[in-house]
C-alpha cells in the first residue's frame, strides 16, 4: 500500500513539457470552404414571382386585390375579455365585501352552514347556468361584432 511518505514506485520516465504539447497531424488539414458572403437583399435562388396576367389559366377574378383597394378594418373588440372581467370584477367585489366587516362575516358563514345538500346543489347549478349565460352573451356580442365587420365591409367595397 502506498501513501505519500512511501510510494510504491517512482515513475519510470518524469513528464516533460513536449509530453504535454499535442502531436502534430499527419494528414494536412485543408481550410474550410465557406460560400461567399450574402450581399444582395434577396436570396440567390428567390424567383420573381409570376402575376396572374402571365397565366392564361387565371381568371380576373381570381387575382387578389389590390393594396390601395383593400380597407383596414379596426381592430376587434374582445368581448370575451370584456364580459368576463366585468364578471369577475363583480365577483371579487362581493367577496371584499362579504370580508371587510365581521358582522357580514358571521351571517354569510351562518348562512352557509345552514345550507341543505339540495339547496347547495340547486345554488351550484345555478352558477353553472350563470356561467353558460354569461358565455352566451359573450358569443351573441362577437356574432353581432362579425356581421357589423361584413356589412361595413360590403359597404365600402361597393362604394369603392
Amino acid at each position: 500500500m502506498s501513501t505519500p511518505e512511501t510510494p510504491d514506485a517512482a515513475p519510470a520516465d518524469p513528464i516533460t513539457v513536449d509530453d504535454l504539447v499535442p502531436p502534430t497531424p499527419e494528414v494536412p488539414v485543408a481550410p474550410a470552404v465557406l460560400p461567399p458572403a450574402f450581399t444582395g437583399a434577396r436570396p440567390p435562388a428567390w424567383e420573381p414571382p409570376t402575376t396572374a396576367s402571365d397565366r392564361p389559366e387565371t381568371a380576373a377574378s381570381d387575382r387578389p386585390a389590390a393594396a390601395a383597394s383593400v380597407a383596414l378594418s379596426r381592430p376587434r373588440v374582445r368581448w370575451a375579455g370584456i364580459v368576463w372581467g366585468l364578471v369577475l370584477a363583480a365577483i371579487a367585489a362581493g367577496a371584499v365585501w362579504f370580508l371587510t366587516d365581521p358582522a357580514r362575516q358571521a351571517a354569510l358563514a351562518s348562512w352557509l352552514v345552514s345550507l341543505s345538500p339540495a339547496t347547495t346543489i340547486a345554488i351550484g347549478v345555478l352558477v353553472l347556468g350563470v356561467f353558460a349565460l354569461i358565455t352566451g352573451v359573450v358569443g351573441i356580442a362577437r356574432r353581432a361584432q362579425r356581421g357589423i365587420e361584413q356589412r361595413r365591409t360590403a359597404s365600402a367595397a361597393g362604394t369603392a
